[in-house]
């Protein structure tokens, strides 16, 4: 049980009123830049698939408006849910839309950057398509479902472009014309080059009998004291001056008209890239609304993938209580293996607003501030942060951080002066539910002025409401938490006897400095330790008290820690069997959905073998037999019908509409479809730039096997 207080700070509470108002947030960027959140983004940013994506999460910050996050935090959830399933769609090799667009602007479009339009289309709508078939992932599909798929402009595209982005004789009426025109006239220049090149060559005039290509003219080399004998135009003679490159005179005349041929070629693909980029600038709007919707699902999906590879989790957003379990910092993990990285586990906001961490250097309390720090702001992003399920990060309305040297010699400031300038400018900004974090809290001046100053700083963070995490070596404000209701000391803990840094957390547990036992271990001489002691315990021997009150509580705490360690495993455990659940419960609706295809394909190929041998067989019979055998086949035919798999296939083909898209084993695709045969039993569908008819055994709403599109 804690000590009676000597004194009591009473904090302001944060009212939901304050909590939404926008303009009450505060997110400085000198906190975001020494948070490292910057970093952390852009580790993400290289793992997204678009250039949107990638942009959407380097441009991210914990500033959104409630709604934007929550939708955000609803789509990653989803994301997540849909990559650990192996449900998750391919987004790649979509070009950047912001640019393209922006280009349009100024100028016609290049066939390559309007193929990358068509391309994003087609991946709009195979993402809508997708969203569709798992309605589960409601945020997702409120995404998908909403992009403009701009159907008109995407058939513009794909009918005048080819798959490298070239024009497409068919995209204008005189264009396959002009280019059949064009290959003729190559044709015929390449014969008469060949006729007159071969009788040059039997009158030795010819230095070479292969013909030369400058630009668009076909030369021919000849001997400059036989050029006389070689009619044409000389445009090039070698550096010697004993060659010649002619043009013979039949020649010019066929490239003369190649060039006016070619010339109008150019004047025909320039028509249909302007009317394109005509087409693509009146739907911009929409275009631009597209791209934003992939790029919102690029960011879920990248999220999920880097979840699942971090072991992140997206944390709970209620309540006032900042609860982090087994939280650890991104950019550590980056760089160190998993056993290396001790993680953290903290609650600010429920017994105590304000956390004092005291313990030597080189012990991780700075870690300890950017970790609590950086994943707050990657919560308020709407993104998964590094930390087990049952982590709780409240709408804090700001984040304040002094970390580091703030000394600046442009600014002619101290150490000292540096960080006060830093926390003044938090107290002017700070807000009630706040988080602030402070590192090496009075430090740089007087040590007795220094602490007397960070408790002043300490009890107005107190009453002000903010969730305070801060760092120091004094040994007044070690006290000083100790007496305070809403504030509790800390440490790092170390190794009692080699004294080495262990990175692990003990919230209750203040730490001693060690800094005469460190001594001790580096050699200072016994006559000048027995000095430092004689002169720490006529100080008051705050430091021996402080390292008493550890020792006991430390035992308590780490006590305290295994069971949550316990109460996490259990957590993990309970979620791993509800996702083995999910997995298995999805690949049961797999094996049912190959049954159904299965016996829909049986059952067609029984109607092909019936119509094959036993129709002609039939219709051979006379009367009665005939009757006989016909009745016998409509009962059979009736008989798989009138199964489960069957009703749900004939409930399938009657709700067939224009406009469904179902998939067709046979071309291992989805297919739209455009028109309903009813009496002829057939569909006709969209297969690429191809109508193609198909028999309704031939359809099924089955989604496609792992591995087909």
């Amino acid at each position: 049980m804690r000590p009676r207080a000597a004194y009591s700070i009473e904090p302001r509470r944060q009212t939901e009123a304050a909590r939404s108002v926008s303009s009450s947030v505060v997110f400085p960027a000198e906190t975001l830049q020494c948070l490292e959140l910057e970093k952390v983004l852009e580790l993400l940013a290289r793992r997204a698939s678009s250039p949107v994506g990638s942009r959407m999460l380097r441009e991210a910050g914990p500033g959104l408006e409630a709604a934007e996050r929550e939708e955000r935090r609803a789509r990653g959830m989803e994301g997540l849910s849909a990559v650990r399933a192996e449900r998750a769609p391919g987004i790649s090799g979509m070009g950047d839309l912001d640019e393209i667009l922006n280009a349009a602007q100024r100028r016609i479009l290049e066939g390559e950057e309007l193929l990358a339009i068509a391309d994003a289309l087609d991946l709009i709508r195979t993402l809508a398509l997708w969203s569709v078939q798992y309605p589960d992932y409601v945020a997702l599909r409120r995404c998908l479902g909403a992009a403009p798929l701009e159907r008109e402009l995407r058939e513009s595209l794909r009918a005048a472009l080819g798959r490298r982005g070239e024009i497409l004789d068919e995209a204008h009426p005189r264009l396959g014309k002009t280019r059949q025109q064009v290959r003729q006239l190559l044709d015929q220049r390449a014969r008469k080059m060949e006729e007159i090149a071969e009788g040059l060559q039997k009158r030795g005039v010819l230095r070479q009998r292969q013909p030369v290509q400058r630009g668009d003219r076909l030369l021919l080399a000849v001997k400059a004291t036989d050029s006389g004998r070689a009619r044409g135009v000389v445009h090039d003679r070698s550096q010697s001056g004993d060659t010649l490159f002619i043009e013979p005179g039949p020649v010019l005349e066929l490239s003369n008209k190649l060039t006016e041929v070619r010339a109008l070629e150019r004047r025909l693909v320039q028509e249909v890239l302007t009317e394109l980029t005509r087409q693509t600038l009146l739907a911009s709007p929409a275009l631009a609304e597209a791209e934003l919707r992939l790029g919102q699902a690029d960011v879920a999906f990248t999220a999920g993938r880097w979840a699942c590879e971090m072991r992140a989790e997206y944390p709970t957003m209620d309540g006032p209580v900042l609860e982090l379990r087994q939280v650890r910092h991104p950019l550590l993990q980056e760089q160190l293996n998993e056993e290396e990285l001790v993680p953290l586990t903290l609650e600010l906001g429920c017994e105590f607003e304000l956390l004092v961490v005291t313990g030597p250097n080189t012990g991780g309390k700075t870690v300890v501030l950017k970790t609590v720090g950086v994943s707050c702001a990657l919560a308020l992003c709407g993104l998964p942060i590094l930390a087990d399920l049952g982590s709780n990060v409240p709408l804090l309305p700001g984040i304040h951080a002094d970390i580091g040297d703030a000394q600046s010699l442009e600014s002619s400031l101290s150490t000292f002066s540096g960080h006060l300038s830093r926390t003044l400018e938090i107290l002017d900004s700070v807000r009630p539910g706040s988080l602030v974090l402070l590192d090496e809290l009075g430090t740089g001046t007087d040590p007795e002025e220094g602490a007397a100053i960070g408790q002043a700083v300490l009890e107005h963070l107190l009453r002000a409401g903010a969730l305070t995490i801060a760092n120091t070596h004094l040994g007044q404000l070690k006290l000083f938490s100790t007496g305070v209701e809403r504030a509790e000391n800390a440490s790092m803990e170390f190794d009692p006897t080699t004294l080495a840094p262990q990175y692990r957390l003990l919230v209750g547990v203040p730490g001693a400095s060690h800094a005469v036992e460190v001594a001790e271990r580096l050699g200072l001489p016994g006559e000048i330790l027995e000095r430092a002691r004689g002169l720490a315990e006529r100080e008051g021997g705050a430091e021996r008290l402080i390292a008493d009150v550890g020792r006991v509580r430390r035992d308590a705490e780490l006590l305290r820690e295994r069971a949550r360690d316990l109460e996490a495993e259990a957590r993990a455990t309970k979620h791993r069997i509800s996702q083995d659940e999910e997995v298995t419960k999805h690949r049961v609706k797999l094996r049912e959905a190959e049954a159904e295809e299965a016996f829909i394909e049986h059952t067609r190929r029984m109607s092909e073998l019936r119509a094959q041998w036993l129709d002609p067989v039939v219709n051979r019979l006379k009367g009665g037999d005939q009757d006989a055998l016909r009745g016998y086949l409509e009962a059979l035919r009736g008989e798989l019908d009138g199964c489960t798999l069957g009703e749900r296939w004939l409930a399938f083909v009657q709700g067939l509409r224009k406009g469904d898209v179902v998939y067709v084993p046979k071309f291992r695709d989805r297919l739209q479809v455009l028109k309903i045969h009813k009496n002829r039993e057939t569909a006709k569908l969209r297969h690429g730039n191809l109508e193609v008819e198909l028999d309704f055994r031939d359809l099924t709403w089955v989604e496609p096997p792992p591995g087909e599109s």
